[in-house]
Formats: C-alpha cells, sequence, structure tokens
C-alpha cells in the first residue's frame, strides 16, 4: 500500500484592508503557517508590503470598524505595535492565526 505524504493546511490569502494612519490601504492578506503578508493594491498611495512573523504575535483579536461594524481583525506584536484589518470571515482567520501562534 502506497502512503501519500501529509499535505500542510493551506494558505489562506484573502481580501483584506489595513488601516495606516486615516489611509485604509486595501490589498490581499496571505497567511502562512509562518507568517501574515498584506499586499495592497497599485492603486493606493501607500504600497508597502507588510510582513508580521507568527513568533512575533503577541495577541489577536475582533475589533469593530467605526466602533459598530463587526468585521475588524486586530492584531498586536512582542512590541507593542497593533495592525488594524477589515476582513471578512474574521472568525475564521482568528482561529487560523491563533492555531499558528500558539504552535
Amino acid at each position: 500500500m502506497i502512503m501519500k505524504p501529509e499535505t500542510k493546511k493551506k494558505e489562506l490569502n484573502v481580501p483584506a484592508n489595513l488601516f495606516r494612519g486615516i489611509e485604509a490601504v486595501g490589498g490581499r492578506m496571505k497567511i502562512t503557517e509562518t507568517e501574515i503578508v498584506f499586499h495592497p493594491h497599485k492603486i493606493n498611495v501607500n504600497r508597502n508590503d507588510l510582513t508580521l512573523k507568527m513568533s512575533d504575535i503577541k495577541e489577536v483579536g475582533k475589533r469593530n470598524t467605526l466602533y459598530i461594524v463587526p468585521n475588524g481583525l486586530r492584531i498586536v506584536v512582542i512590541s507593542g505595535e497593533e495592525y488594524k484589518f477589515v476582513v471578512n470571515n474574521r472568525n475564521k482567520l482568528i482561529k487560523r492565526i491563533s492555531e499558528q501562534i500558539s504552535k
């Protein structure tokens, strides 16, 4: 009997907005086993990628956009910096990130 190798969890690649000051930068968030990478769309003023290593993430949780819209994701890294995203299916993303940072 031939055994298939165990497959890694697929990475997630989802649309997201990252708040940088007052600008909500549109782009895509890629979540892998080791990092989160945000790639802005080319039409944004701020077009720098953001890479967060899972080992640097201290906390991940929910936040409300404009204090009432339940579509926000908050990531705090060990240095104390906080990153605020707008995403769909935030519970799924929080669960995936939480699983990775607990390893």
